[in-house]
């Protein structure tokens, strides 16, 4: 980052491997899986059934931490993230506020939450033309939206900019709020914007990274009409998951005066927009040249080559092939000799929490010195330190971002 330093000083992840980033980085040492059969996806009859969920015992011991009434008021995304953003003040050693409100923000990848399905195939029967079958009739859809749907639950579950606004209430951020529905760069987007602004100086602490859940029915539905969803007989494709990642993102400065633990710097962070094509149908030279483009400017930044790379690894082999090709444009025969984290494979795709998820669990990897190998691709690394990971996250249409994490 230009400008100030950036410290990463607290950490919280929610994730089908665990709550917390203890929990978390022991499940990916022990080389466990959280994916799996879901009947609630199974019960779709689309073909996929594969998925990864935060386990109800997981999470029972830190629901006390909210109310019943702010329970039953948060969408699953929201619960996920006010539970991330908990644990990260917690890591960081922070109370609401973060000493100076004004100059606290809160940044949040996030997806448009979704409606339940069920509600919404009633909604569309109700609203079908008797005159005219498969076709909206918009008087007959207001009378069912203003007699049958509460719109206070509607709201509170479904605007997107809720997520980022329950985190900055509830933590007494007064700085800045953003709520980013950019999908699944939407989480590293955030985290990199955050950076930008305290290197620049609007704002000394920020909490930031993403939530999501990638399960709920209407996301899976759309995601599987786009050929994006593995599928049971062997199509590759994404699997998807839920959870969140929040960071405590500082200046180092007041970091180091109040004595915090630092976890790590963030070095760099490039983006790039997409071309606005399925992944699926996308050009691959594009894909390729972007994504290039976006990791060489990350390189550049941080002024040198990561030691390790957290992959996108989502299993659509459009986003596969491209990485590969990058890193190999970028980073020449170094490419071939720098260790890969493929995380996807041991919690899911999580959406916009992937990123963050996977940049705290590079952080992990940087702090103990050792990688966890059953989601590290060949070559298996050697037994020195790493000192910087290169984390890479793509979009459903061709977008892309980096972060460089730096011990």
């Amino acid at each position: 980052m230009n400008g100030r330093t950036v410290l990463l000083t607290g950490r919280g992840v929610v994730s089908p491997l665990g709550v917390g980033i203890a929990q978390h980085w022991e499940a990916l040492c022990a080389g466990r899986t959280a994916v799996g059969r879901l009947d609630r996806l199974a019960a779709l009859g689309l073909g996929g059934s594969r998925g990864a969920e935060v386990a109800p015992a997981a999470l029972q011991p830190h629901l006390a931490r909210f109310s019943r009434k702010q329970q039953n008021r948060y969408s699953r995304p929201t619960l996920l993230a006010m539970l991330g953003a908990a644990l990260a003040m917690d890591d960081a050693g922070l109370g609401p506020g973060a000493g100076d409100s004004s100059r606290f923000g809160v940044l949040l990848g996030v997806n448009t939450p979704a409606w339940n399905l069920d509600a919404m195939l009633d909604y569309l029967v109700a609203s079908e033309s008797t005159e005219t079958p498969a076709v909206l009739d918009l008087p007959r859809a207001n009378g069912y939206c203003m007699h049958s749907i509460n719109p206070l639950d509607f709201s509170l579950k479904t605007l997107p900019n809720l997520l980022a606004g329950h985190v900055a209430i509830a933590n007494d951020a007064q700085g800045y709020c953003r709520a980013m529905p950019e999908g699944h760069v939407g989480g590293a987007r955030a985290v990199g914007d955050a950076g930008r602004l305290i290197a620049e100086g609007e704002l000394d602490v920020a909490l930031c990274g993403g939530a999501d859940d990638q399960l709920e029915e209407l996301f899976f539905a759309t995601h599987w009409g786009a050929g994006a969803i593995a599928s049971d007989d062997g199509r590759p494709g994404l699997v998807p998951g839920e959870g969140s990642g929040l960071l405590v993102l500082e200046e180092a400065e007041r970091a180091l005066a109040r004595r915090a633990r630092c976890h790590g710097e963030i070095a760099g962070f490039a983006s790039g927009s997409g071309g606005g094509r399925p992944a699926v149908e996308d050009d691959p030279a594009r894909l390729v040249e972007r994504l290039a483009r976006v990791i060489g400017a990350v390189l550049a930044e941080a002024g040198d080559a990561p030691d390790l790379v957290g992959l996108h690894g989502d299993g659509i082999p459009a986003h596969d092939d491209a990485e590969r090709a990058a890193l190999a444009r970028v980073m020449g025969s170094a490419a071939s000799s720098t260790p890969c984290l493929r995380m996807k494979s041991a919690h899911a795709d999580l959406g916009a929490a992937a990123s963050p998820v996977e940049l705290l669990a590079c952080s992990a990897a940087l702090e103990h010195a050792t990688l966890p190998r059953a989601v590290v691709e060949p070559p298996l690394p050697p037994t020195s330190p790493h000192r910087s990971a290169l984390v890479i996250s793509l979009g459903l249409f061709g977008e892309c971002a980096a972060l460089m994490v730096r011990r």
